[in-house]
């Protein structure tokens, strides 16, 4: 049984998140028994867009900087990373409010452009991965997803946000290459994230996104964070949280047909609250429109990103 921890917090105000995640980390045996000092730390946070922390889009910087206190306060040397879609990680950091935070607790924010070829955890899916340098040689990786509507897999969290460790325009390639079959993508993205491997993964489902995410749908209040040591156990927590339809729920499926963590609440300890007390009954699901990119559709996505990263130009 993978313990796993489900808390209660009601909004962003930052005593509230901090003891929210000073409990839940204490529910699954505390930070301390899996960082220590001088550890090189990876946190991270779903970095996708440069939104407002309001538009829940992104993980609040609340919870990164709950993270990153506890982190600091053990002596661990944090970074923060991602690859966002579009932009800079810096300048999308600046604007959903985690640049603040990192500077705070000295914390570097690190672009995901130095990849590094790495075995992949399942190589009957592909055989290699590419991740990014900072991501391999860290001692620890702390993953702080957000919980979302995906319009291409339903809902993601600890799982897809991993997904972000993959540098440049590959993820958009793997979404064309491995686009023809829904769960055949899902596969790839759960073997990309247990290849990744993190240690912890601490998930902001105190507002999520319901409707049409990951970027337009509109922000729902679920008043939980979830953590644990298993990315998939704590997908299948929130998935109980918001109650996808079965077939909807393509990351988790992969992950049961891939024998991949424990994606199965059967199977999970949970510690905390219950499902039963804390689920929303009427999350609105996005319809799912298929994962594969068309040509045309990734041509302009990646002319887009190189006026963006490259001339700063921003196209209207």
């Amino acid at each position: 049984m993978t313990p796993t921890a489900l808390v209660r917090c009601s909004n962003y105000e930052a005593a509230r998140v901090d003891a929210a995640v000073e409990r839940a980390l204490s529910l699954i045996g505390g930070l301390e028994r899996l960082v220590r000092a001088g550890d090189r730390v990876l946190v991270k946070p779903n970095l996708l867009t440069g939104q407002a922390p309001e538009a829940a889009a992104t993980t609040h910087p609340q919870v990164v900087d709950a993270v990153l206190s506890r982190l600091v306060d053990l002596g661990a040397r944090p970074r923060v990373g991602d690859s966002p879609a579009f932009g800079w990680v810096a300048s999308v950091a600046e604007g959903c409010g985690v640049a603040e935070v990192a500077r705070k607790y000295g914390a570097p924010i690190v672009e995901f452009s130095n990849p590094v070829p790495v075995p992949s955890a399942r190589p009957d899916v592909i055989r290699h991965f590419t991740i990014d340098r900072e991501v391999a040689e860290a001692d620890f990786v702390v993953n702080v997803p957000k919980l979302k509507a995906h319009r291409q897999l339903g809902f993601t969290g600890a799982v897809k946000n991993l997904y972000g460790c993959m540098p440049g325009k590959r993820k958009a390639y793997f979404h064309l290459a491995r686009g023809s079959h829904d769960m055949q993508f899902a596969r790839l993205v759960a073997a990309f994230a247990y290849t990744v491997a993190p240690g912890l993964s601490v998930a902001d489902a105190v507002v999520a996104m319901e409707r049409d995410g990951p970027t337009g749908g509109v922000p729902r209040p679920v008043g939980a964070l979830v953590a644990g040591t298993d990315a998939a156990a704590v997908d299948a927590v929130m998935a109980g949280l918001i109650r996808p339809p079965a077939e909807d729920c393509l990351l988790l499926n992969a992950c049961g047909e891939l024998g991949l963590g424990v994606p199965s609440l059967d199977k999970i300890d949970l510690r905390g609250e219950t499902i039963g007390e804390m689920a929303v009954s009427d999350f609105i699901h996005p319809l799912l429109i298929g994962v594969r990119f068309s040509p045309g559709r990734l041509a302009r996505s990646m002319w887009r990103n190189f006026l963006i990263t490259r001339l700063g130009y921003q196209p209207r």
